[in-house]
């Protein structure tokens, strides 16, 4: 195992030393802000950070942990709003507080028509290990959320539970996101909104994989899209991320849950159909140096619309730690990854991404072993 985790770290210095426009930005602070971190508010931590670019602000959201580090408890869905791209940040706001439940899984999505930003979320009064191994009727299952904002987020709807609409009844674990979902912009389904989301399909933990859902009425409703139900392939698919590729398909890449090789811990698939179903298969991918861990994509150009055609993952680079946050880039719609930028050097762990504006790409991630989540801009040569 010792041999191949070396011949895995040789192939990544091999493609960053070929990638002559690799740059090591971990040491530049002077483009950094923390909108995060332990002790704000008197919350132990905040932890699952996700992002959002509205017409006139960005916003970051998080879990806020009230008592530990822990994913079950009494945790708060946070936000906080940045007007100049995230150099400072409003005072944090609490959008959905259940008590002592815990209310996870921000997942937004803008829709850009009507300054519009849909954020689902997930509620939960029982643990990971409960909802996965005990049994339990559905007043205890875990539940799915949506809420709007029309106004940069200054103000949010009352949200309204779609638990029937996103999760059947026999799945157990449903864990939306936890990553910004994306509105299709091409071909037939132009308009739709999808969400990826993790979800076990029996009892016990061998059983994670997961689906897409998505929208016809810009988040009004919800259905039930594409479903990954087989437990017989290599990967044991769990936290997802997605973006959709010029020719219209979708391009899903998923964290593996210790269900393939030990030196492969990510799974790709693609849907045809706008997230209705997968093309085939989840195959475990060694294209990308990450740890078991969530990751996010996003598209950062288009040839459609500029010279070239660009992709954006984001992802801690050891297989075994969560370790030094790296920014990888595909100009072949998924064909083929290599190292663009190195965001941060040691711990580092859940990221997201989203473009600010046609030159500036923005980062945030978790890091100092979860006491603190960062933001990092980030300025592109086009």
């Amino acid at each position: 195992m010792l041999a191949v985790f070396c011949v895995m770290c040789i192939t990544l210095n091999a493609q960053t030393a070929k990638n002559t426009s690799f740059k090591d930005l971990s040491q530049d602070s002077t483009n950094t802000s923390i909108p995060y971190y332990a002790g704000l508010q008197e919350y132990f931590s905040f932890r699952i950070p996700s992002l959002v670019q509205s017409n006139n602000a960005l916003i970051a959201f998080a879990e806020g942990r009230k008592n530990s580090t822990s994913d079950f408890g009494d945790i708060d869905l946070v936000y906080r709003r940045s007007f100049d791209e995230g150099q400072s940040w409003e005072p944090l706001k609490v959008l959905y507080d259940q008590d002592t439940l815990a209310v996870q899984n921000p997942v937004p999505i803008f829709v850009s028509e009507e300054n519009k930003i849909v954020l689902l979320f997930n509620t939960t009064s029982l643990s990971e290990h409960d909802v996965l191994n005990k049994d339990y009727g559905l007043e205890e299952e875990r539940k799915a959320f949506v809420t709007f904002s029309t106004d940069d987020g200054e103000t949010w709807e009352t949200p309204k539970e779609i638990t029937r609409q996103v999760k059947r009844k026999h799945w157990r674990w449903h864990a939306l996101g936890p990553v910004h979902g994306i509105e299709l912009k091409y071909g037939t389904h132009k308009g739709r909104l999808i969400a990826p989301v993790a979800i076990s399909i029996g009892k016990g933990n061998k059983v994670y994989t997961m689906a897409l859902v998505y929208s016809d009425d810009k988040g009004e409703s919800w259905n039930i899209g594409a479903v990954d139900d087989n437990l017989e392939d290599e990967v044991l698919a769990n936290e997802t991320t997605i973006v959709e590729l010029t020719d219209g398909r979708i391009y899903v890449n998923t964290r593996d849950q210790n269900g393939g090789s030990l030196e492969k811990n990510r799974g790709e698939t693609y849907s045809s159909d706008g997230g209705l179903s997968f093309l085939g298969a989840v195959v475990e991918s060694d294209r990308f140096p990450s740890p078991v861990v969530q990751s996010a994509l996003l598209r950062w150009s288009s040839e459609k619309d500029i010279s070239k055609n660009m992709l954006l993952f984001s992802t801690p680079s050891h297989l075994d730690k969560r370790l030094d946050l790296n920014v990888m880039a595909s100009y072949d719609e998924s064909e083929s990854w290599q190292p663009l930028f190195k965001i941060h050097d040691g711990s580092s762990a859940y990221s997201d991404m989203v473009k600010l504006n046609k030159n500036t790409l923005g980062v945030i991630y978790e890091t100092d072993d979860y006491k603190k989540i960062r933001f990092r801009r980030v300025t592109m040569n086009e």
